[in-house]
C-alpha cells in the first residue's frame, strides 16, 4: 500500500475540519473511499467522522456528530461518562467516590450483620437486634404500595441486580416459611 494515500486521505480529513486524534480507516476493496475519524471522547466530544477518495483526495461523504438524532448523542455521552472518558481525571474520580461507597457499604454491611447475627443471643449487640421478620407491614401504605413497582422498575432497567435480588427475596421467603412451620410443629408437639 502507498504511504502516500494515508497522507492524502490525512491532508483532506484535516482540511474537512476533523482535528485532534483521527482513526484513518483503509477501503475496503479498490475504487471504494477511505473513512476518517475523530477518535477524541473527552469533552467536548469530537467523532465527525469523513468519506474520502483516496485517489483524488476528495471528500465524498460526511457524518457530524452534531447532526445525530439526540437519543444517540445522549447515549454516546452517557456510555463515556460511565466509562471514565468524558470529563478525563474528574471524570474518573466521580465515578470512583460511588464506587468505594458502594464496596463499602457491602463490608460495613456484612461487619453490622456479623455483629447482630442470631447465634449472637448470649451477647448484646452494639447496634441492637436485627428487625423481627414482618415489620414491613408496620410501614405505612404509601411506602409500602409503590415499593415493590420501584423495585419491578430498577430489576427490568439492570437485569443483573434484579435478579440477584429477586433470588434473594425468593430463599428469604422459603427461609421465613420453613422457619414459620418448624415453629408451628414445635409448638403442635409441646401442647
Amino acid at each position: 500500500m502507498d504511504p502516500a494515500v494515508f497522507d492524502r486521505v490525512l491532508v483532506a480529513a484535516r482540511d474537512a475540519g476533523l482535528d485532534g486524534p483521527v482513526k484513518l480507516g483503509v477501503a475496503s476493496a479498490p475504487g471504494t473511499a477511505w473513512t476518517a475519524t475523530q477518535n477524541d471522547r473527552t469533552w467536548p466530544v469530537r467523532l465527525d467522522a469523513v468519506a474520502v477518495d483516496p485517489a483524488s483526495g476528495g471528500v465524498t461523504a460526511r457524518a457530524d456528530f452534531a447532526d445525530r438524532p439526540v437519543l444517540a448523542t445522549l447515549s454516546t455521552l452517557g456510555i463515556q461518562a460511565h466509562m471514565g472518558r468524558l470529563f478525563g481525571v474528574a471524570n474518573q474520580v466521580a465515578l470512583f467516590l460511588p464506587a468505594a461507597g458502594i464496596l463499602a457499604l457491602v463490608v460495613l454491611g456484612y461487619r453490622m450483620w456479623w455483629q447482630r447475627r442470631p447465634t449472637r443471643a448470649d451477647r448484646r449487640a452494639p447496634l441492637g437486634g436485627a428487625p423481627k421478620r414482618g415489620t414491613w407491614q408496620h410501614f405505612p401504605l404509601w411506602f409500602v404500595v409503590p415499593a415493590p413497582l420501584v423495585l419491578i422498575a430498577v430489576g427490568w432497567a439492570i437485569p443483573l441486580p434484579g435478579a440477584s435480588l429477586l433470588a434473594f427475596l425468593v430463599v428469604d421467603g422459603l427461609l421465613g416459611l420453613a422457619r414459620r412451620r418448624a415453629g408451628g410443629r414445635t409448638a403442635g408437639q409441646g401442647g
